[in-house]
């Protein structure tokens, strides 16, 4: 495979609580890297970033959570010095500046979607996951540049087992931007990877830190809704990534 898409999670699949804003949406969010610019150089940086601004030891790997990060936990808790706490996002920002990246973000509406279908049996992850597929696929096919695989964190066995289902069903969309014969040629073969995060992939970090900003973006930008607007931090995330998202295909709210 010539590119590699690194995806995380923001909230939960269940149709739950949707009065709450915060579990009314399920955000997935995939960073597109060529394998060639990614290895070796993107995981050798990240984890200089982290030595510069964190206690590291070699035998068990710090890795980056953004809840961790913001609520100041294990390592991160150096960040309640405020001074310090700049230049790791000054840091932090700049690296992600500099990544040879794309990103996508695909966004589900879990209570529009029971009140435009009335159907609760679709995996809002699924759905989630098919549409951000559909569209890095089409920017890949698009460019005539190469096929990719897809590396997602563990979300236990059994999740795994049902992802793993509806990804099969992906070869053959429905009112979708590839045809069943584009979907394949770019997704070929054993496309579907999982990691946990003792894995240390950077990769993976660097999609757990954008997600829920780039959530909040989205949602922000399709609705107006200023209670979804992100933080002062992702405010700095997302301005640093701006330049890596397609104004055309790059984020898609799903109701």
């Amino acid at each position: 495979m010539d590119y590699r898409i690194y995806i995380d999670e923001s909230g939960d699949h269940s149709y739950r609580g949707l009065e709450n804003l915060g579990r009314r949406y399920l955000g997935l969010t995939g960073v597109v890297f060529h394998k060639a610019e990614y290895d070796p150089a993107i995981p050798l940086e990240l984890e200089a970033l982290k030595r510069r601004h964190f206690l590291v030891d070699v035998d068990y790997p710090l890795v980056l959570h953004r809840r961790d990060i913001l609520e100041r936990r294990t390592n991160f808790w150096v960040l309640r010095d405020s001074s310090r706490n700049r230049a790791w996002e000054d840091d932090l920002t700049d690296f992600q500046g500099r990544c040879p990246m794309q990103v996508f973000t695909a966004v589900v509406d879990k209570r529009a979607r029971i009140e435009n279908y009335g159907d609760v049996r679709t995996n809002p992850y699924a759905l989630a996951l098919a549409d951000l597929l559909d569209r890095v696929g089409f920017w890949l096919a698009s460019r005539k540049d190469g096929t990719a695989d897809i590396m997602l964190e563990s979300r236990e066995s059994k999740n795994d087992s049902a992802l793993v289902r509806s990804y099969t069903q992906l070869s053959i969309p429905e009112s979708r931007s590839l045809s069943p014969e584009q979907f394949t040629a770019v997704y070929p073969g054993e496309s579907l990877l999982f990691r946990n995060k003792e894995h240390n992939v950077a990769g993976l970090q660097i999609a757990d830190i954008l997600v829920a900003d780039q959530k909040r973006l989205t949602v922000e930008e399709a609705m107006g809704l200023r209670a979804s607007r992100a933080g002062p931090f992702g405010q700095r995330v997302n301005s640093a990534i701006a330049d890596k998202v397609s104004s055309q295909v790059g984020r898609r709210l799903l109701q």
